[in-house]
C-alpha cells in the first residue's frame, strides 16, 4: 500500500522540506531553523524584487549562516524558507508554484529534475489513513516533517493499536479536538521532548553519524536484562538510550500508556468503552 497525499505540500498549514537536509543542520533545533528561514525568506523577496541575484543570494547564505551538517554526504539546501506570509509552511522558493509559474530549481545543489522527481520512501510506505490521522493532529511544520519521514515510528505506532482494536484507524474519529488526537499529539510530541534521548554522539533518529559514515542504532536489550520491547521501533526512532532496566521500564510504559490510552478514547468515540482501560505493561 501507499498514500495518494501530497506528503511535502499537503495542507495551507502545514509542510515537509526534510528531504532538502533541514534536520541535517548542526544546529536544527525549531528556534535555529525559525531565524534562518525568516532570514531566507526576507532574502529571497528581494531576488523576486529583481534587487539581488541568485548567485547573491547563495553567497550572503553562505556567509552570514553556520553550515556544519550532520552528516555531510546530505547537502543542505540554502534555498528552503518560508512559503506563506503566516509563517507555517517551508520548502522551495525556487519552486514555480512560488515564483508565478518560474521554474528556478537549476541553481539549486541537485537541480529541477532531481528535486522534481525526487519522492522520499513514506509516499511507499505510508497508507492514506495514517497521513490523514497525522494531519488531523499535527499543524506544525517542525514536528510534522521530522514525524512523517519517520516509517518506523509512524506504522510501529499505528500496528500496535490496531492489532488490540481488530481494525484500522478510522481518522475521521481522530478528527481535530477529539480525544484520539490529544493522545496521539502527546505521542508525536515525545519526538520533540524524550528524557532518553542519546546525545553523545551526533544521531537523527535510529541513525547515527561517524564522519561520513553511518550506521543503525540498536538498544542492547540483553544487557539490559529485559526482553526487545514491543515498542522497539519508535524507542529506537527517539533516539534512546539506556543506563539500566528501570530506564527502558520507563520508557516502554510511556509508549505503552498513550497506545493504551489512544484505544480506549477511539472505542469510546463510537460509544464503547475499552474493555481493559489504561494499563501498563512492563518488557
Amino acid at each position: 500500500m501507499s498514500t495518494s497525499i501530497h506528503l511535502c505540500q499537503p495542507a495551507e498549514n502545514v509542510s515537509c522540506a526534510a528531504c532538502c537536509g533541514i534536520y541535517n543542520y548542526a544546529r536544527n533545533r525549531r528556534t535555529e531553523l525559525v531565524k534562518r528561514f525568516e532570514n531566507r525568506t526576507r532574502l529571497f523577496g528581494l531576488v523576486r524584487q529583481g534587487k539581488l541575484g541568485l548567485e547573491g543570494y547563495r553567497g550572503i547564505v553562505k556567509r552570514s549562516e553556520h553550515l556544519k551538517r550532520v552528516f555531510p554526504t546530505i547537502y543542505s539546501c540554502e534555498f528552503v524558507g518560508y512559503l506563506d506570509d503566516g509563517r507555517r509552511r517551508v520548502g522551495c522558493m525556487l519552486h514555480p508554484a512560488s515564483n508565478n509559474g518560474e521554474d528556478l530549481r537549476d541553481a539549486s545543489f541537485y537541480g529541477r529534475d532531481i528535486c522534481d522527481g525526487h519522492f522520499c520512501p513514506s509516499y511507499a510506505k505510508l497508507e492514506d489513513h495514517e497521513v490523514r490521522v497525522i494531519l488531523s493532529c499535527v499543524d506544525d511544520w517542525y514536528l510534522y516533517g521530522a514525524l512523517i519521514t519517520d516509517i518506523d515510528f509512524v506504522k510501529n505506532f499505528f500496528d500496535s493499536v490496531q492489532n488490540r482494536l481488530g481494525e484500522s484507524v478510522d481518522p475521521a474519529r481522530v478528527s481535530p479536538g477529539s480525544a484520539p488526537a490529544a493522545i496521539f499529539r502527546r505521542l508525536c510530541g515525545l519526538k520533540l521532548d524524550w528524557p532518553y534521548r542519546d546525545t553523545s554522539r551526533p544521531r537523527f533518529g535510529k541513525y547515527f553519524f561517524v564522519g561520513e559514515d553511518y550506521d543503525i542504532a540498536r538498544i542492547d536489550y540483553a544487557s539490559l536484562g529485559a526482553p526487545r520491547s514491543p515498542y522497539d521501533p519508535i524507542l529506537v526512532s527517539l533516539a534512546s538510550s539506556f543506563k539500566n532496566k528501570d530506564e527502558l521500564t520507563s520508557a516502554h510504559l510511556i509508549i505503552e500508556n498513550l497506545v493504551e490510552g489512544f484505544c480506549s478514547a477511539y472505542e469510546r468515540s463510537r460509544g464503547q468503552d475499552h474493555p481493559d482501560g489504561p494499563r501498563g505493561r512492563r518488557p
